[in-house]
């Protein structure tokens, strides 16, 4: 029987300094580029708000759709709870990325027009800390298990078909 897996998200400063350092590389080779000189202004102010949002959503967790917390019931089900209190009832993308370092967590997009979400979910990025290892490695588990699950149902149609 599965046990009930609970994580809370916390801010990761890795992640921040990933990101703007990657922003502030992008804005120097803008820089560097032969065009004119307001549109090297237009396309850094759309490099530095794209920033800024991503930062504030998947690093931390500050605006209203961010995700909070990331629970797995004894039966397997994942939830994820955002920032304004809201529960989903999600499954993960195949294109999910499980590793021990870093885990990147995608999900389906069945549902999308569903309390207030106009696109689709937005991702969660798992990187391992002192106070969450256990749980993150029981969620990796349970992943693996859920894709192995995914692929022989995946399997079992393209056969029956």
């Amino acid at each position: 029987m599965l046990q009930s897996i609970h994580i809370k998200l916390l801010p990761s400063k890795l992640i921040l300094g990933l990101l703007s350092g990657v922003s502030i590389a992008c804005c120097a080779i803008i820089l560097t580029l032969p065009i004119l000189l307001y549109v090297k202004f237009i396309i850094i102010a759309l490099i530095l708000v794209s920033s800024a949002y991503f930062i504030l959503r998947d690093v931390l967790f500050r605006l209203p759709n961010s995700w909070q917390t990331i629970d797995v019931d004894n039966k397997g089900a994942l939830m994820m709870t955002n920032r304004n209190g809201q529960k989903f009832q999600l499954k993960p993308a195949p294109s999910s990325f499980i590793h021990a370092g870093c885990s990147v967590l995608n999900f389906k997009s069945n549902n999308i027009k569903q309390k207030g979400f106009n696109f689709s979910f937005p991702p969660v990025i798992l990187l391992p800390r002192a106070e969450n290892t256990g749980e993150l490695r029981r969620l990796r588990v349970w992943l693996r298990w859920f894709k192995q699950e995914e692929n022989q149902e995946d399997l079992s149609a393209d056969l029956s078909a």
